[in-house]
C-alpha cells in the first residue's frame, strides 16, 4: 500500500485565544512586607492612601453577562454590571502587569488523555487490571476480580435483548429485565460491565466477585489519586458512567452488610495499581472502560516555571485579599482585600437580537496550544521533560461581534446582548492602600497608559463580544497624612514600576518586552486573518468531503499556538 499523502490546512487564521508567554520571575514581598499587610485593613500606613477610582467604560461590540436564562443582569429590566464582573475583568490585567504567582492563581490539576497514536498513552501497551470500585467506611477501595470478554451476540442470548443500541452505559443497563448483578452456579457474584457507544465494538464485560473477600485483598484508593480521579470525570470530562455508579454506590460498614445488600452497590472498573514507599499498594488510577483515560505523568503546577514554584505573596494576594489555605500559605489563613468594586448601572442599554453559538474550545490538554513549544521539534506533551505552560490567557480582541445561527443543538447556548455604545461607571474604592498599588491598580486600568488597549467582558469573548473601552478615569483619593504622598497618575504608575522591578528581580527591557505581547492581544487589529477556532468537523474546499479535523493536522504539523497568533 502507498504512503498516505499528508493532509495540511488549507487556510490561515487566528485562534480566538492566545496567551502572555509566562516568564521566570514573579512579584514577591519579604516576611516582614508581608506582616504589615496581614494588619493593613486596621493599622494605616504613614504613606497610605484612600479613597475612590471611578471609571467609565463604553462597548465597542455587543456584551452580554448573563444572569438568568439568557438575559443580562437586571433589576425590573434596568440593566447592570455585578462588582464581581468588573473585578474579574481588571484583574485579569492586574495579575499579567504584577507578575502574579500562577502557582497561587490555579488549581495543581492533573488532566488526561486517551490517545492511541501517542506514546505517552501507557494503557495501549499494558493493559489494565479489573475491580470493583467499593466504599468502605468511608474510604474507597478497589476489589480484584475476574473478568471475561462476552459478544453482544452472547448477552443477547442471555438477556433477551441487544444492549449494542444503547447510547449510554446507563442506557444499556436499563434495558436489562433483570438488572446488572447475577449469581451464577458456581456461587460468584457478577455483574454486567457496558462502557459507552463505539461504532465497531462487538462485546462487553463480565466481573465477578472473588469467592471470598476479605481486608488484605482489597487495594487502597488514597484521597490523593481519588481527587485526581473526581476532577478527571467530574470537571474535565463529565463522565456519564462514573455519574451512574456514583448514583449506585454505597457505603458499606461490614462485609456482611455487602453480602446482604446482594453484593449490590460496587461499581466495576478497570484500574492500575503501584507500590509506594514501604512496598504497599495503592490503586493508581481507574475508569470505566477498557481504554479509560489516564491521568496525565505531570501536573499543572509541574509545567510552572521555577519562580513559579515557589512560596510567595505576590501584589495581588496583598491587594485583593484570599480566603483558605494553599500551599504557600498557613493553614486556614485568610487576607481582606483593600478593594472593593461598586455595581454599575448600565446606559443607553438597548437589547439585540438573541444569539445562538456553540462556545466549546480546544481543552488544557491540547498541548500544541497550552504548553510552549518549540519550531519544528517534536511537540511537548504533559508527559514530557520539563513542559512549561503557554502562560497567560487572553481573548483577542475584535473589531466586530460575530452573529450567531440559529441552530440550537444540545450544546449552542444563547443570550441576548446589549448593543454596542451602552456604557457604565464603578468606583473603585481602596483603603490604606500604597502608592506603588494605587500605581498598579490604574496601570491595569489603563493598560499601563497604553490607550490603544481595550477590556473584554462577559459572554462570547471569542466571536468579538464584550469589547470595552475606558473612556473616563477619575480619581477621588486621600493620602493618610497631608502633603505626605504624590498623587499624580504617571507618579503612581511609575512608583508601581519601581517596586516591581526591584521585587520581582527584573531589568525594565525585559518586564516591558513582556508587557508589549499583552498590548499586542488587547489592541486588536487582527483583521489580516479570520478569527476563529480550528475546524473538528473539516471539510475540503473542492471536494466537500470530510476530512481530518484540523486539531489532528496541527498536531501532525507540529504546529503550535504561535502559528494562530498575530504576536511576531
Amino acid at each position: 500500500m502507498g504512503k498516505q499523502s499528508q493532509v495540511h490546512l488549507t487556510e490561515e487564521f487566528y485562534n480566538p485565544y492566545s496567551f502572555v508567554p509566562v516568564i521566570d520571575h514573579v512579584f514577591n514581598y519579604s516576611k516582614e512586607e508581608k506582616e504589615r499587610f496581614m494588619f493593613a485593613n486596621d493599622i494605616p500606613f504613614s504613606n497610605g492612601i484612600s479613597g475612590k477610582i471611578i471609571a467609565t467604560f463604553k462597548a465597542e461590540t455587543p456584551f452580554c453577562v448573563k444572569s438568568q436564562d439568557k438575559e443580562n443582569c437586571n433589576i425590573a429590566n434596568k440593566y447592570f454590571v455585578p462588582s464581581t464582573s468588573i473585578k474579574g475583568m481588571v484583574r485579569s490585567v492586574f495579575d499579567i502587569i504584577t507578575l502574579s504567582n500562577l502557582k497561587c492563581l490555579s488549581e495543581n490539576s492533573r488532566f488526561s488523555m486517551r490517545d492511541l497514536k501517542s506514546d505517552d498513552y501507557e494503557l495501549k501497551n499494558k493493559e489494565p487490571k479489573s475491580g470493583f470500585l467499593i466504599l468502605l467506611k468511608g474510604k474507597y477501595y478497589v476489589i480484584p476480580c475476574y473478568n471475561w470478554k462476552v459478544s453482544y451476540e452472547d448477552i443477547k442470548k442471555e438477556e433477551g435483548v441487544d444492549v449494542s443500541k444503547g447510547t449510554s452505559a446507563e442506557a444499556k443497563y436499563k434495558m436489562l429485565k433483570k438488572g446488572y448483578v447475577f449469581p451464577t452456579e458456581d456461587n460468584l457474584y457478577h455483574y454486567w460491565f457496558f462502557s459507552g457507544f463505539m461504532s465497531n465494538k462487538k462485546h462487553e464485560y463480565d466481573f465477578a466477585l472473588p469467592a471470598s473477600i476479605n481486608e488484605n485483598g482489597i487495594i487502597p484508593l488514597r484521597d490523593k489519586e481519588f481527587k485526581e480521579f473526581r476532577f478527571i470525570h467530574e470537571k474535565e470530562n463529565k463522565n456519564e458512567s462514573w455519574a451512574f455508579w456514583k448514583r449506585e454506590m454505597r457505603n458499606f460498614n461490614s462485609w456482611d452488610e455487602l453480602k446482604a445488600n446482594g453484593y449490590k452497590g460496587l461499581a466495576p472498573c478497570f484500574y492500575r495499581s503501584e507500590k509506594d514507599e514501604s512496598e504497599a499498594l495503592f490503586v493508581k488510577d481507574l475508569g470505566f472502560s477498557f481504554l479509560y483515560r489516564m491521568p496525565y505523568q505531570k501536573n499543572i503546577h509541574d509545567c510552572l516555571p521555577k519562580a513559579h514554584k515557589e512560596n510567595s505573596f505576590d501584589m495581588s494576594q496583598a491587594l485583593f485579599g484570599y480566603v483558605g489555605s494553599r500551599d504557600n500559605r498557613q493553614q486556614g489563613e485568610s487576607l481582606r482585600g483593600r478593594v472593593r468594586f461598586s455595581n454599575a448601572f448600565i446606559m443607553n442599554a438597548e437589547r439585540e437580537g438573541e444569539q445562538t453559538f456553540i462556545l466549546g474550545s480546544p481543552k488544557p490538554t491540547y498541548y500544541p496550544f497550552y504548553l510552549q513549544q518549540e519550531r519544528g521539534k517534536e511537540l511537548k506533551t504533559l508527559a514530557s521533560d520539563n513542559p512549561v505552560i503557554s502562560g497567560w490567557k487572553r481573548y483577542l480582541i475584535q473589531n466586530n461581534a460575530k452573529k450567531g445561527n440559529n441552530n440550537k443543538v444540545k450544546s449552542a447556548s444563547s443570550f441576548i446582548p446589549l448593543k454596542a455604545g451602552a456604557g457604565f461607571t464603578t468606583e473603585i474604592h481602596v483603603h490604606n492602600l500604597l502608592p506603588h498599588e494605587v500605581g498598579a491598580l490604574l496601570a491595569a486600568l489603563t493598560f499601563c497608559n497604553h490607550k490603544e488597549c481595550y477590556h473584554s467582558l462577559g459572554y462570547a469573548k471569542p466571536f468579538g463580544y464584550g469589547k470595552m473601552k475606558l473612556e473616563k478615569l477619575d480619581c477621588e483619593l486621600e493620602p493618610n497624612q497631608d502633603g505626605h504622598t504624590c498623587l499624580d497618575l504617571d507618579t503612581l504608575i511609575e512608583k508601581f514600576y519601581k517596586k516591581l522591578y526591584s521585587n520581582a528581580g527584573i531589568e525594565e527591557k525585559e518586564y516591558q518586552n513582556y508587557l508589549q505581547v499583552l498590548v499586542r492581544l488587547a489592541s486588536g487589529n487582527n483583521s489580516d486573518r479570520p478569527i476563529r477556532y480550528p475546524r473538528l468537523d473539516n471539510e475540503d474546499p473542492v471536494t466537500k468531503k470530510k476530512k481530518k479535523s484540523e486539531f489532528e493536522i496541527i498536531k501532525s504539523d507540529k504546529k503550535s499556538i504561535r502559528d494562530f497568533t498575530p504576536i511576531k
